[in-house]
């Protein structure tokens, strides 16, 4: 493993003549984006030219997007072919594919790369000679808290970063032909009401136009809206785009119930709130791991400046240490030591002395140390310092989250993404699974209220036993008394194997003859058709009911003041009842926390919450964490899915994975997009076609509410 230079991960839509990789012209870029309070849908339409007198067989795209998002829409237009693409299970979309380009037909497919959530990558097959090809892809995400600017953060990534580690797919390299420009555009509306103060990049130069939207320009001038735009003359962006809405009431608590448009009875709720609340502070032991790899040459300023901020501001009654990393780590001290002056002054040399020189960057070593050499019976909070830049994430994430969860939640892990290429699946997933937050950090921005905030999180006492509960008015009563329903209480499912209201007696098994005239010796059974893409890989594992709610995340993570928190509640079709409020519920050492909100009901129907929660719910399973993990069967209180069903429990999670994706198509880790003709004539799911929401019904409850 070595570390690789940034220029491999350009952009590029790439294909194969004979041992030469060639490159199809990127004629245009352009991305809109539209905020609506603190969620986001952003449309990319990318056109690629074919300027030589062949097909082309296949051609390879990468390309990022931000941790976390869901992509709900991708079609291509090739030629004077349009081909929208449905979600299926990984391996039959590769099949339907394949298939379409074996027999000649221009044919696309998305899929995300297994081994990080932010990079994806698309296929595009039988490409005609001297013709254009157009990508759109479509996804939905929400934005974070910047906690510096006290606004709404949005970024755009704009290449695959560098990373430490051998590469598991082959991402485009760097002999691109940028022949075009690009064109940014984000609209930003927030609630009636309140009113946008200003928009930011700190990355770009941006034209703002306050008051109005790219779509709304002769309409009235209204201060909840607000445009901001880039133009270049190159489709090639040096580093990633973002912008900052500055809004009032960005951080106001809401709880949005959505009904799907075209799946019945299918409703979702959204919990989103920046906490505001204040707890007396607590006296762990916190250890800052220090990212010195090859590929922090650029970032080692803002690293130390980082880490200045953090020491300066720590308390008396804390210990600290500090751990470099790259292909190996160090530490300051051999254990922590008490917060004083003597060890500050020590500290502040050492980090003054900081470069680039560690390797390569084993992030997992770095942590199990950390976390190894910690006190034990003391809470640990652990603040990691990188620019992310590593392939192997999912293996971080496990240990991460199974050391959180023995720790009984002593331990945090906490991220600050260093850098203008920060890998936010990276900074993201491993501050999930600590149960702490992550922030970015560009080149020459402002830090010290992000840093200072991110220490009061950690220094912050640990809060346990997070509860959502949703509250109904009792129909049958005239004195209308509510009915509260703990969510948890949902997590038991009828399994194939117990009997169920339909059929109570157990089915009996039919008698086998021991001379059967129509069964094949062994080899000569009719093989599968090779046609049938839509075959179930799943039948041979038992029958599971879905929960009258998903939650997620399953397990709701700490509460810090001004970091973002959203709780999503995918209901099951039997559930008719409209919810009044729901509340959320915590423990700590000074008292309960309690917050009760009420529920805004969408008079629109719409998608993006539902969108929203289904990429949550599958990046859980992804993570190895959600509903399932935690479900019983109704026959056994005590038996975990998981125990009950060891060999494959694996596939269970796999398969409802699927389930969601497909059902809401959303893709992720085990189901893709794949965009043939076929889609186009008989459809390639059963499950409703979700067609893409237009901007009236995205999460417009400022206008909407009953």
């Amino acid at each position: 493993m070595s570390y690789r230079d940034s220029q491999s991960y350009l952009c590029g839509c790439g294909y194969f003549v004979g041992p030469t990789k060639h490159y199809l012209a990127r004629v245009r870029l352009d991305a809109h984006t539209t905020i609506l309070s603190s969620t986001s849908r952003t449309t990319l339409k990318q056109i690629f030219s074919n300027p030589s007198p062949d097909e082309i067989k296949d051609c390879l795209y990468t390309f990022p997007l931000f941790d976390g998002v869901s992509v709900v829409a991708f079609d291509c237009h090739i030629g004077s072919r349009l081909l929208r693409g449905v979600v299926k299970e990984r391996s039959q979309a590769k099949a339907t594919f394949d298939r379409a380009v074996s027999r000649g037909e221009t044919a696309g497919y998305l899929e995300q790369l297994p081994e990080a959530s932010d990079v994806f990558s698309t296929r595009l097959g039988n490409i005609p000679a001297n013709g254009e090809v157009h990508v759109n892809i479509t996804y939905v995400g929400e934005l974070k808290h910047d906690a510096e600017a006290d606004g709404i953060r949005f970024t755009l990534p704009t290449r695959i970063a560098p990373r430490y580690g051998a590469i598991p797919s082959n991402p485009s390299s760097s002999n691109v032909r940028e022949d075009g420009g690009i064109k940014i555009t984000v609209d930003a509306s927030v609630a009636e009401g309140s009113f946008i103060r200003g928009i930011q990049s700190p990355s770009h130069p941006i034209a703002v136009t306050m008051g109005s939207t790219s779509a709304s320009e002769d309409v009235e001038v209204a201060m909840h809206k607000a445009s901001a735009t880039l133009s270049l003359g190159s489709t090639e962006l040096e580093k990633d785009f973002v912008l900052i809405v500055l809004n009032k009431d960005s951080g106001t608590p809401k709880a949005i119930l959505e009904s799907h448009p075209t799946i019945p009875n299918q409703r979702a709720l959204m919990l989103t709130l920046v906490p505001r609340f204040s707890l007396p502070p607590s006296n762990p032991d916190i250890v800052f791991v220090a990212d010195r790899s090859g590929s922090m040459t650029d970032n080692i300023p803002t690293l130390v400046a980082a880490l200045k901020v953090f020491l300066k501001s720590l308390p008396v009654g804390v210990t600290f240490n500090i751990c470099s990393f790259g292909s190996s780590c160090s530490f300051l001290w051999p254990k922590s030591k008490a917060y004083s002056r003597e060890s500050l002054k020590e500290a502040l040399d050492h980090v003054q002395t900081f470069s680039a020189n560690y390797g390569g960057t084993e992030t997992f070593a770095a942590l199990k140390a950390t976390i190894e050499n910690r006190y034990t019976g003391v809470p640990c909070e652990v603040m990691l310092l990188t620019d992310g830049d590593i392939w192997s994430q999912e293996s971080l994430f496990s240990y991460v989250n199974e050391e959180a969860k023995k720790s009984k939640l002593s331990l945090r892990v906490f991220a600050l993404g260093i850098g203008d290429g920060v890998s936010h699946a990276l900074i993201e997933g491993v501050a999930r699974a600590g149960n702490g937050f992550a922030q970015t950090v560009n080149i020459g921005e402002k830090l010290d209220s992000k840093v200072i905030r991110m220490l009061k999180g950690a220094l912050s006492p640990h809060t346990t036993d997070y509860s959502l509960e949703v509250n109904y008015r009792n129909e049958e009563t005239d004195e209308g008394f509510e009915i509260v329903e703990r969510v948890t209480d949902a997590l038991k499912v009828m399994l194939s194997e117990e009997k169920s209201p339909e059929n109570p007696e157990a089915k009996e098994s039919k008698t086998i003859s021991f001379f059967d005239n129509t069964s094949r010796p062994a080899g000569q059974e009719k093989a599968p058709s090779a046609e049938n893409d839509n075959a179930d890989p799943f039948a041979h594992l038992p029958a599971i009911s879905i929960p009258k709610f998903i939650q997620t995340p399953q397990d709701i993570p700490p509460l810090y003041p001004f970091s973002r928190t959203s709780v999503y509640l995918l209901y099951s079709s039997d559930i008719q009842k409209t919810p009044m409020s729901v509340t959320l519920r915590a423990k700590s050492e000074h008292g309960p926390l309690e917050l009760e909100i009420p529920v805004e009901v969408l008079s629109t129907p719409g998608q993006t919450v539902h969108q929203l929660a289904a990429r949550k719910a599958i990046l859980e399973l992804e993570e190895h964490r959600g509903w399932i993990y935690e479900a019983k069967g109704t026959d056994d209180t005590e038996t975990l899915l998981k125990d009950r069903y060891p060999r494959r429990f694996d596939e269970i999670v796999q398969r409802e994975a699927v389930r969601i994706g497909v059902r809401f198509q959303v893709g992720g880790k085990w189901s893709s997009f794949v965009a043939v003709q076929a889609n186009d004539q008989v459809g390639a799911t059963d499950e409703p076609n979700n067609t893409q929401a237009s901007p009236r019904t995205m999460l417009d409850f400022e206008a909407d509410v009953d």
